[in-house]
């Protein structure tokens, strides 16, 4: 009996033996670089910022830095592995001072590794040519040599297109997924085994790289990744498998548990739940909730593929929202360049207060739930110190015993008390744009008490669930602005049912409760007014927006930025750029689906004209001559996601992320008009009494705004 108990200990350190990853490992990691970065991440560029980011990370993972031939290349098809030199610098001098300069402030450095395919040399060479490389190491004086020839690439390479091209590959079959951008190394084979081991050993001892992130991981069987890791032994290996959470746990124990792994399911579940509202999908804990598997997650919100990815895969909105949910998680969180670039002092801070509170990859999850107003969504995670909260959406929770260390749109997060953190930055990271939710009512003239349903931009239901809540509070408005365009028409004031919203812009349905609704009136920021039909089933006809009648907000001119100026006879925009959306497109089009920018989405970019005076960029769509048609609505997108809600056009209009500021149209304390319009013509002040011609301001005159001086 304690012979069988001595085996089944030495199985069990053996299933370890070799495991890349420590237990309960308490750092964090930054993708250093994103897709075409090439001037942002250049090595000399990473060696400046190192003392900084070692303040907060402790692993940085950069791209493959070999020679690839091409002028700028991210690297993912590489064509010599010795030589050194590549579109972010050179071995000699700059990757050598870059890994250095993070070693030296404590900070560990991952080598993107691509060995599922390999490209040719090229230069007068054949489809199937790699470089025979042999160096000797700048570190150790050792010579590393990597020999090839057809048999190392598998005879179903590219589905068998290579073989039938007449090109002499004899290797096996392929023993993961087929990748045609280059030719597939048949791992069976005993010289690529050698040479993956050389080419790693390389890394390691003689660039001084510590550890792996390894590329396309799917397109080979993970037994080969035991080889590689057991006999080359790197401190930190990670895998990227797009895949679910069946396919990554089969991937890790067939490394033989010597290599962590990307979270895929977990960043599409936040992704789900954060941007779209649909927070049951954060139930599923993935590997991340898995106690046997949580030690090799990395967690992420972004990396540079799903990033650039315009159809769906990047996080689309409340980014900041999603990197706090990961930091409050156990697992490695892995915290994209792009986010941190836009949000250093947020998830600066918030990285500092995970690791005060202790937590770890193998922290317990306390609480992950569903809100109680369903709603948003909790998690907190118990580490070492203490606890850190993460409340999602509009989640509620006793926070007395907690101190909070970042918020934002749809998320804060917290800390218990007990905890000590030091090096917590003051300020924020919104460039200005603070917006805090505000109150927005809703006015519908209805014979009878309607029902109202009401979402946000996240599609989070904010009167319950359909057909919504049914209205019963009622007020009676006076209009205000309709005596200044028709002064004999004014009107004694209307009864409308009111419902009041919080939030910084919001969606409405009208309907009856028993099946006549009105179109999806969208994009409201502001107090909006509506009539409503119940016996009209007509959803395009059964409404009419009557806010321009009765809205007494927004009628104060705005101070407009030098650079917003009216653009007589076109059809244009101004926008004003915050860190979501920093370099701005524009889509625009009208109730019959016409476009007005041209092409497809994401539509046209934006030209930079000025800044305003904090510093703010302002960006311009001119589209040109206008016809006899306008937009209708219109959208501002930073070349896809993130973007805003369905906007309402105005000719002119100058944007935020969330709304209508003012319009170049209109005068302003900057852009001052002195009237020009007969002297004969009535003239009304904002709120709808008539003036003489003594009277200064802003007045109402032949229906157009103007200033009196």
């Amino acid at each position: 009996m304690k012979r069988i108990y001595t085996i089944i200990i030495t199985l069990i350190l053996c299933q370890y033996s070799f495991a890349q990853w420590p237990a309960n490992y308490d750092g964090v990691m930054l993708q250093a670089f994103y897709w075409d970065s090439f001037e942002d991440t250049k090595w000399e560029n990473l060696k400046a910022q190192a003392p900084e980011l070692s303040q907060y990370f402790d692993l940085v993972w950069v791209p493959n830095s070999a020679n690839c031939v091409s002028k700028n290349s991210m690297g993912y098809l590489p064509v010599y592995w010795f030589d050194h030199r590549s579109s972010f610098g050179s071995r000699v001098r700059n990757l050598t001072e870059m890994i250095d300069a993070f070693h030296a402030n404590g900070v560990k450095v991952i080598e993107d590794v691509v060995i599922n395919h390999k490209s040719p040399v090229g230069a007068g060479g054949s489809w199937i040519d790699f470089a025979n490389e042999s160096v000797t190491g700048p570190v150790t004086g050792e010579t590393y040599t990597v020999n090839w020839s057809g048999a190392d690439i598998c005879q179903n390479d590219d589905g068998g297109y290579t073989k039938a091209q007449g090109f002499n590959v004899t290797g096996a079959d392929d023993t993961g997924e087929d990748f045609s951008g280059a030719r597939d190394l048949d791992h069976t084979s005993t010289n690529v085994q050698q040479n993956c081991i050389t080419y790693m050993k390389y890394l390691l001892k003689e660039l001084k790289y510590d550890g792996f992130r390894l590329d396309m991981v799917r397109g080979y069987h993970p037994r080969y990744t035991k080889i590689y890791n057991e006999a080359v032994q790197p401190p930190f290996c990670v895998g990227e498998l797009w895949s679910g959470e069946d396919d990554i746990k089969w991937w890790i124990s067939n490394t033989g548990w010597t290599s962590a792994a990307f979270d895929f399911p977990m960043k599409f579940k936040l992704k789900n739940a954060i941007s779209d509202g649909n927070w049951g999908e954060l139930d599923y804990k993935s590997i991340t909730g898995s106690t046997e598997y949580q030690r090799y997650s990395v967690t992420f919100v972004d990396n540079h593929d799903t990033y650039r990815d315009e159809n769906g895969e990047r996080m689309r909105s409340r980014v900041l929202a999603a990197n706090a949910a990961i930091l409050a998680l156990p697992g490695t969180p892995c915290i994209f360049l792009k986010h941190w670039k836009r949000y250093p002092i947020a998830i600066g801070n918030m990285i500092l207060a995970r690791k005060a509170a202790g937590v770890h990859s193998q922290s317990p999850i306390t609480d992950q739930r569903p809100a109680d107003n369903g709603n948003g969504y909790i998690i907190k995670t118990s580490g070492t110190n203490g606890d850190v909260l993460c409340l999602l959406g509009y989640a509620t929770y006793d926070t007395s015993g907690f101190k909070l260390i970042a918020s934002g749109e749809g998320f804060s997060f917290y800390v218990g008390k007990n905890v000590n953190i030091s090096g917590l930055r003051e300020g924020t990271d919104t460039n200005g744009e603070v917006v805090e939710p505000k109150a927005i009512t809703i006015y519908i003239e209805s014979a009878d008490a309607p029902y109202i349903y009401i979402w946000n931009s996240s599609n989070q239901e904010l009167a319950g669930s359909w057909p919504g809540t049914q209205m019963t509070e009622q007020a009676v408005v006076t209009p205000v602005n309709a005596p200044a365009y028709a002064p004999g028409l004014a009107e004694a004031g209307k009864t409308f049912w009111k419902y009041t919203v919080t939030d910084v812009s919001v969606n409405v349905v009208i309907n009856n409760g028993v099946g006549v609704q009105t179109k999806d009136l969208t994009g409201l920021t502001h107090d909006s007014y509506f009539t409503f039909d119940d016996t009209n089933e007509d959803m395009e006809t059964n409404n009419t927006n009557v806010t321009d009648q009765y809205y007494k907000g927004g009628t104060t001119p705005i101070d407009l930025p030098e650079c917003v100026k009216p653009i007589e006879g076109h059809v244009y925009a101004y926008f004003r750029g915050n860190l979501d959306i920093d370099s701005p497109w524009v889509w625009a089009w009208d109730d019959n689906g016409v476009n007005y920018t041209g092409g497809t989405w994401p539509g046209e970019a934006m030209q930079m004209v000025g800044k305003d005076s904090q510093g703010r960029e302002i960006w311009l769509w001119d589209g040109g001559v206008a016809g006899t048609d306008m937009p209708k609505y219109i959208i501002f997108n930073n070349s896809g996601y993130p973007q805003t809600a369905d906007l309402p056009f105005e000719n002119g209009g100058f944007y935020n992320m969330y709304e209508l500021l003012g319009n170049a149209n209109t005068p302003t304390g900057i852009q001052s008009i002195t009237s020009t319009l007969s002297q004969d013509g009535a003239r009304y002040s904002l709120d709808g009494r008539r003036v003489d011609s003594n009277y200064r301001g802003v007045v109402i005159q032949n229906g157009r705004k103007v200033v009196v001086k």
